[in-house]
């Protein structure tokens, strides 16, 4: 078993059950490494059958295998404009989600403490697969939807999903953040 969430650079997220959103990980071994799990209470639960999903507060726990928290993503506002901060397991704020408005394509810019940009994931024309690019524009990693993979015949969801982050990708914190904007983009967006 994987003994670091972040020692590896594949991500396969499965969707167990739609009304908790609950997911597991498991790397490229086919190894669960961690689980996903929104927190919402009863009012959230009853309210986002009609409202969308993406306008209330939100809390996501991102677990490793054996229940250590590795990172949470948090919403605390009631607008879609409200702030979405990553924070890693000791509670220290690693990010800043930014949805930039554009009509034709999503796009999300990830923020450092700085409010440096990191990473920025893009729409690349095709149902939710993305680009992820680093500030300098090059590609550091994909998010794909419909991949073919070695895990399809493991995952049993429709809405399953690969996260790729670039191997020579080495600076855990930036990873941290990109991560949970991946997993915080398929949930919500």
């Amino acid at each position: 078993m994987i003994s670091d969430f972040f020692d590896t650079n594949n991500y396969f997220v499965d969707k167990k059950n739609s009304f908790q959103e609950h997911y597991n990980v498991y790397n490229d071994k086919r190894e669960r490494i961690g689980r996903i799990k929104q927190k919402l209470t009863v009012i959230q639960k009853v309210l986002r059958l009609t409202v969308s999903k993406t306008l209330f507060p939100f809390s996501i726990e991102i677990r490793s295998a054996n229940g250590g928290l590795v990172a949470s993503i948090l919403k605390k506002g009631i607008f879609s404009k409200s702030q979405i901060i990553v924070q890693d397991a000791s509670g220290k704020k690693v990010g800043v989600i930014a949805k930039k408005l554009n009509r034709f394509k999503p796009e999300f810019k990830i923020l450092n403490n700085a409010n440096e940009v990191i990473a920025e994931i893009g729409d690349v024309w095709k149902k939710s697969n993305f680009i992820i690019n680093g500030p300098s524009e090059n590609q550091i990693g994909t998010i794909n939807n419909d991949w073919k993979g070695s895990m399809k015949n493991v995952l049993r969801s429709d809405n399953s999903y690969n996260v790729n982050i670039a191997t020579n990708y080495t600076n855990k914190e930036e990873k941290v953040a990109i991560l949970s904007t991946a997993i915080a983009i398929n949930m919500f967006f």
